[in-house]
């Protein structure tokens, strides 16, 4: 399935205040790469986790932290985060607007090998 219309995708409620929508998956038809387009709350937060594969953030609107091991940053709108393969990371929305990002995953399914270092994995179904 090579052409795919955003707008027909499902929204999930991946965990409170953090909305998913996958732009491209193994279920979707991707053999080398994954793209997750979230929407976080204000406060919302993902614990520490690690994906097998390498992931990079791009941040379109608002204001988010990202940790990586035990470096933390903020970032804002246009800037990126380049995160290794089985690097430890959290992030969460700490700014008073709600964040949208997308993530690209070197990996058709990021979350069938991932590890939760704190927390539990997201739901990723409507």
């Amino acid at each position: 399935m090579p052409f795919i219309d955003e707008r027909t995708l499902p929204e999930v409620l991946m965990r409170p205040g953090i909305h998913g929508k996958f732009l491209a998956h193994k279920d979707l038809g991707a053999q080398g790469a994954s793209l997750l387009m979230n929407r976080a709350a204000s406060g919302a937060a993902v614990p520490l986790h690690m994906h097998q594969v390498e992931e990079t953030v791009i941040l379109f609107e608002g204001r988010i932290w990202v940790q990586l091991g035990t470096e933390r940053r903020t970032i804002g709108p246009h800037e990126t985060v380049i995160i290794p393969p089985r690097m430890p990371h959290a992030w969460g929305n700490d700014g008073p607007d709600e964040a949208r990002m997308l993530w690209v995953y070197a990996g058709p399914d990021p979350f069938g090998d991932s590890t939760y270092l704190e927390g539990r994995p997201p739901n990723l179904h409507a």
